[in-house]
């Protein structure tokens, strides 16, 4: 039988782990819903463990890491070193991805589970099939509401437009970006059939900001995803 479990993806700088409990109430939440039981609650003790294991892959280095928290139904947080970034700290990535949209739901919950994670891999595979490296999930009325795993934000003008869809980290960072930033957001489904008439489409995760270059074939800039990166930036001083 294939292992069910929660993930997370952390960003750790300079031995600090931004948003740790964030992604701790994440998997606290999900895993008593889905498994019954609490996630792990101590920030410190999981941090220290992150940093070691930071330690040990990347001495030395000054950029970002990542290291996944996976949470199976046991209960037993395994942590998996994910690699080292380009950057310091949350930025504008300088890889301006094309992307394709595909109609599909993700499995039972939209939660971060393994189903999910499969679920997301196969899109990819099949935008890549389409020369496309991100695929962005549309609902059955041909709403956006992800970019692999994260939530889309479309900009025209200088008004944000926010999809539908579950709560999550990068969510939260890019609203509060958006504002820091001084945009107009609006909490607003942006289909397909708008898709001509948006100038830039950009998402938020761990790794930072990521402007599509391309969607469905339609060119895309990245004027204001640059500045929305350096309101997030701004959100964490010691960045």
């Amino acid at each position: 039988m294939r292992e069910v479990y929660l993930y997370q993806t952390v960003h750790v700088l300079d031995g600090e782990c931004l948003c740790l409990r964030e992604h701790l109430a994440v998997l606290d939440r999900w895993s008593r819903t889905l498994f019954g039981c609490p996630g792990p609650q101590d920030a410190r003790e999981v941090g220290t463990a992150v940093a070691a294991v930071v330690g040990r892959e990347a001495p030395g280095s000054d950029r970002s890491k990542f290291v996944r928290l996976v949470l199976p139904a046991s209960g037993s947080l395994r942590l998996e070193f994910e690699g080292v970034s380009l950057y310091r700290g949350y930025d504008l990535r300088s890889l301006m991805p094309e992307a394709v949209t595909l109609q599909y739901e993700p499995p039972l919950f939209d939660a971060p589970t393994s189903a999910r994670e499969a679920a997301v891999e196969l899109a990819r595979q099949y935008a890549g099939l389409q020369g496309a490296s991100v695929a962005v999930r549309c609902d059955r009325n041909g709403t956006l509401m992800a970019a692999d795993e994260a939530a889309l934000f479309a900009i025209r003008g200088r008004r944000v437009y926010a999809p539908p869809g579950e709560a999550s980290i990068g969510r939260s960072l890019a609203v509060r970006s958006i504002r820091a930033a001084g945009l107009e957001l609006a909490a607003s489904p942006v289909g397909r059939d708008d898709l001509p008439r948006m100038d830039e489409l950009f998402f938020i995760d761990h790794r930072g900001v990521t402007a599509l270059s391309r969607c469905d074939g339609q060119p895309y800039m990245a004027i204001f995803a640059e500045r929305i990166a350096g309101a997030l930036r701004g959100l964490f001083p010691n960045m």
